[in-house]
């Protein structure tokens, strides 16, 4: 574990960066592990880009699930507005069949990352998943195989080493920006789960390193091409 200095240190570099990535699997994930992040590189002036591989649209019959994945679609830019100004890129491959085309997403974030030419990208632990969501696996073993040789950080991991401290204006955009995600967020049980899990998860994080609230990270050095 850093010390608060070291890791002090370590949160100016990565919010010191003039481009960074996300992605994930569906829309919400970002939000969920590293909103607080988002918010605080875009009020620093950093271009951020998410990189979303669904739509969210799984177990829907065809003549619903393409009006709700657009409704996701539309949901997501949303919380890219509330989130202070965040351009958003969707591949489009099914929801929850994800695995199956780590591949060809694989090549489309290269792609990307040539074009974009970002500091930082952010995606699942591909070691060390919170949430083992098949999906969130494949878009985590997509990008470690697109990000080789560059600076990588992951975020929902289990083997944290780095904390970004929130204040309170960060937290209240994180919940905004998750609240902007009307159909997995509605506000009847939104705010208990809020209450119990995600701040107090956030608490204790942030209690590591003397904050009220902190997002974890596990940031790796770049990683030599084989």
């Amino acid at each position: 574990m850093l010390s608060p200095n070291d890791n002090a240190i370590a949160c100016e570099k990565l919010l010191a960066s003039k481009r960074a990535l996300f992605i994930g699997a569906h829309p919400d994930d970002i939000e969920f592990r590293a909103g607080g992040l988002v918010y605080l590189m875009r009020q620093r002036g950093v271009e951020v880009t998410f990189a979303i591989a669904t739509r969210g649209g799984k177990g829907l019959p065809l003549l619903l699930r393409k009006p709700v994945e657009r409704m996701r679609e539309r949901h997501q830019g949303d919380a890219a507005v509330v989130l202070g100004g965040v351009k958003v890129v969707f591949f489009d491959y099914p929801d929850g069949n994800l695995p199956a085309h780590v591949e060809p997403l694989e090549d489309d974030l290269k792609a990307l990352i040539a074009d974009l030419q970002p500091d930082i990208i952010l995606c699942w632990d591909p070691e060390f998943i919170s949430t083992p969501h098949p999906d969130h696996q494949a878009a985590a073993d997509a990008a470690r195989a697109a990000t080789v040789g560059m600076n990588v950080c992951w975020y929902g991991t289990m083997q944290p080493n780095l904390w970004v401290g929130l204040d309170e204006a960060a937290l209240l955009m994180k919940v905004r920006a998750l609240k902007a995600h009307r159909t997995e967020t509605p506000w009847f049980c939104f705010d208990m789960r809020l209450k119990k899990r995600m701040i107090g998860a956030m608490r204790q994080d942030g209690s590591k390193i003397g904050c009220d609230y902190a997002e974890a990270f596990r940031f790796i050095r770049p990683h030599p091409q084989t």
